[in-house]
């Protein structure tokens, strides 16, 4: 029973409305930035007005009539030839309302736009008014709306006719280059909009069609039946040939059976869903570092893929059903597959019914793909198919090829053995699954599954089958370490562009936005002139102290001996991993890495470096409380708290005695709390028990903020600036304390825009503390990024990272 569809919605249509709204907008905010150079290119195109009248035998009247009458009554002599009245009605319907949308558009802008936009959209004819022919809109409506497809030759001449009346009318100073593009793209929007609202005719094959190209395949079918999506997960998945909808839940399915009795699976990839695979390709490889881009556009393309990917598994030695034959039927491609034997999926079988053979039998099949470089990348309960036979034994069917790739990178390689991994560890527990893995790979593969055990990794339905056991990954780690101790855990980076990568760089965006226009550049470029340039170095070199400073805490607080030199040099590497995670997470990540290369174990390696973070926190906050008692007893000392600092505190007072006064905060705040200090009490126990440890770690902290602070003071004094060392040392632990909490790369725009407002509540002029935080941050975080990169691929190259 097949059920085919008259009429359809394309996506493109949808994307093509999305973009034509986004380059409407892009236009107005051309013609406002570049007012002179879409001014300039007008100006250069009506250039060859005097040329065009010489050469151009009819009125320009003349020729928009002759674009207001010949696509109307082209296109509509040809849909009523081909008796598509309703589409006729279709294109005229958007005409209509593209002309009359294109004239509230105008008149809108004459009436809202600024004077910049309106002077951009109007010419010395009309000065009032927009020129936004709006023929040309209700022709390029008529056209997109109707004339499909768009190869017919009167479709093809109207298009040419528009196209050169639009030209011409440009030229000819009758409207302005902007104001053409939004008519034109006020046309196609509406177009588009009825085409996506009422449909378009489907060109997918259907009845004879599909029929005949099963036929010109080679084969005779005598039934052809479309197969439901049923559920997979439960009994109904041994029915015969039935396949999973995971991987053809945009393309249709069909059992076939042919006059000779044999049956067959037919698979139809029709052309109106390929932007989608296209598009879903497209995100799945900007998230993804381990999905490479490629130039697959057609849907013959797609169609080619598919089947080579099935021909190298098969040669490989997976069991995948073959692919016997493809041809092409109207707007659809049409493949040909070995029907599968009555199977049961994974997520039918019960964890009982997986024993140790099975399993063993998963990862051979799935290696036999790795070793020839190809990848599933979608490995679920769906595409396991276990086939019992007549003797009892089993059968392992591995499908779903068609979203993998062949000639892959490392690292797609091994996301599929840790989407194995994890999907087993959802079936038979991760004691087992680690114990399958340990017996089907070399230890050097299973050591490197730790650094990708996570979320992104896995496929959308086993994420979503982990959301009832959020331990499950954490599990898995701790079972790789036992058995392995030396595995790494510490997450790999795999995602390129995610949610919290958008929003970190636009939180910083904005704070450098308020930062730049936050003080006056002329001061600023003053300030710098007078700068002394020794005492930016001195700042330069004192901040490299307050490395020193944090070496000594690395060498105090880990369990395992680590060489001062070597501490050094790993808080200088830190600086160039800090530009791309928020401040103090990239130091914190680099003491981890280096103490898990030194054979401390994860847990123990995880509570030293909370360990180091906490009593670095502690030691700022020791040091603000100790310089603000000083601040306030000596008034010597030009430090006062303004009201906006005032404000700021008591802000932040009001907010901490809410999250402790109600219940459901204090919890959440408690949860996140609790885990650190559980790691870092064991291990400040031991520290206190070794006085001289501790002693080590209390000066490395104090080191670290003289030296920062001292820092900060070469800067001040670069300017001139007579600042008592208590003053500017408040104004840097306020500045950098607040600043950091922010979640920019770095602390970028947010410890700039702290320290500046702390320098200001010191009595420092706006542009000249703007100057001294341009300084520091150069002295101690931009020029140390180069430093950095230079010392951590040292490090690497010594596998000391």
């Amino acid at each position: 029973m097949d059920n085919p569809a008259s009429r359809i919605r394309y996506p493109a249509d949808l994307l093509g409305i999305i973009v034509c709204a986004v380059a409407m907008a892009l236009v107005c905010v051309l013609v406002v930035i570049a007012h002179n150079t879409t001014q300039g290119l007008t100006e250069d195109v009506r250039a060859f007005a005097t040329l065009l009248q010489r050469i151009l035998f009819i009125p320009i009247a003349l020729l928009q009539t002759i674009l207001a009458l010949f696509p109307p009554i082209a296109v509509g002599v040809d849909l009523l030839w081909r008796r598509h009245g309703g589409l006729l009605l279709q294109g005229l319907g958007a005409a209509l309302v593209a002309y009359a949308g294109n004239g509230v558009i105008a008149i809108l802008l004459s009436d809202f736009a600024s004077d910049a936009l309106l002077s951009g959209l109007v010419n010395l004819r009309s000065p009032t008014l927009p020129t936004m022919p709006g023929q040309v809109a209700a022709v390029t409506a008529l056209l997109t709306a109707a004339a499909e497809p768009a190869r017919r030759r009167l479709a093809t001449w109207s298009w040419t006719l528009l196209w050169i009346t639009v030209g011409v009318l440009v030229i000819m100073s009758s409207a302005t280059l902007p104001g053409m593009g939004l008519s034109l793209l006020t046309g196609a929007l509406v177009g588009l909009a009825t085409r996506y609202s009422l449909g378009v005719a489907s060109e997918r094959a259907y009845g004879r069609g599909l029929i005949a190209g099963i036929r010109r395949a080679g084969f005779d079918p005598a039934r052809l039946n479309r197969s439901s999506l049923v559920n997979l997960d439960g009994p109904a998945s041994r029915r015969p040939r039935s396949q999973a909808p995971q991987f053809f839940a945009d393309h249709r399915l069909y059992t076939m059976t042919t006059t000779a009795g044999q049956a067959y699976d037919v698979i139809v990839l029709d052309g109106d869903r390929q932007l989608l695979g296209l598009l879903s390709r497209w995100w799945r490889h900007l998230r993804s570092r381990a999905i490479s881009a490629r130039s697959v556009t057609s849907l013959r393309q797609s169609a080619e893929r598919a089947a080579l990917l099935t021909y190298a598994v098969r040669a490989a030695g997976v069991r995948a059903p073959e692919v016997l034959a493809i041809t092409e039927a109207e707007d659809s491609m049409i493949f040909v597959r070995e029907p599968i034997p009555p199977s049961d999926t994974l997520a039918a079988l019960a964890p009982d019914d997986l024993d140790d053979g099975l399993l063993g039998d998963m990862w051979a099949e799935l290696l036999k793909a790795n070793r020839a470089g190809i990848v599933h990348r979608a490995l679920t309960d769906q595409v396991f198919r276990v086939e019992t036979q007549a003797d009892g034994s089993r059968r392992l069917w591995l499908l779903g090829w068609e979203t993998g790739d062949v000639a892959s990178s490392d690292l797609a390689l091994r996301i599929d053995l840790t989407q194995l991994l994890a999907l087993l560890a959802l079936k038979v527990g991760p004691a087992r699954a680690v114990a399958s893995a340990a017996a089907a790979l070399s230890p050097a593969d299973l050591k490197a599954l730790g650094p990708l055990l996570q979320t992104p990794a896995l496929p959308a339905r086993t994420r979503a089958q982990m959301r009832d056991d959020k331990t499950l990954l954490s599990q898995l780690r701790e079972g790789l370490v036992e058995q392995a101790p030396e595995t790494e855990v510490a997450q790999q980076q795999i995602v390129r562009v995610g949610a919290r990568t958008v929003i970190t760089w636009l939180l910083t965006a904005i704070a450098l936005f308020i930062v730049l226009t936050s003080f006056n550049l002329n001061a600023v470029s003053d300030a710098l002139g007078r700068s002394d340039w020794r005492w930016a170095l001195a700042a330069f070199g004192l901040g490299l102290v307050g490395v020193f400073g944090a070496a000594l805490i690395l060498v105090a607080f880990a369990p395992v001996r680590i060489g001062l030199a070597a501490a050094w040099a790993t808080q200088l590497a830190a600086s160039y991993v800090a530009v791309s995670v928020p401040a103090g997470i990239g130091t914190a990540g680099v003491n981890l890495r280096v103490l898990t290369k030194r054979g401390v174990s994860t847990s123990l390696a995880t509570a030293t470096a909370a360990l180091i973070q906490v009593s670095q926190i502690g030691a700022t906050a020791l040091a603000l409380v100790v310089l603000t008692l000083v601040t306030g007893a000596n008034q010597a000392v030009p430090f006062q708290l303004t009201p906006a600092i005032l404000a700021v505190i008591a802000a932040l007072a009001v907010a901490g005695g809410v999250v402790f006064a109600l219940p459901r905060p204090r919890t959440w705040l408690l949860d996140r709390v609790r885990p650190t200090l559980e790691r870092t009490w064991p291990r400040l126990v031991e520290l206190v028990s070794n006085p001289g440890r501790l002693a080590l770690g209390l000066s490395g902290n104090l080191i670290m903020l003289l030296g920062y602070a001292a820092a900060f003071q070469a800067a001040l004094m670069s300017f001139g600036q007579d600042l008592s060392l208590v003053s500017s040392s408040v104004a840097y632990l306020l500045g950098n304390s607040a600043g950091s909490a922010a979640p920019t790369p770095g602390g970028m725009g947010a410890i700039e825009a702290a320290e500046m407002a702390a320098l200001g509540a010191a009595g420092v002029n706006a542009g000249v503390a703007a100057s001294v935080v341009v300084v520091f941050r150069l002295a101690t975080f931009w020029v140390r990024i180069p430093l950095g990169w230079l010392m951590m691929r040292a490090l690497e190259r010594r596998a000391v990272l």
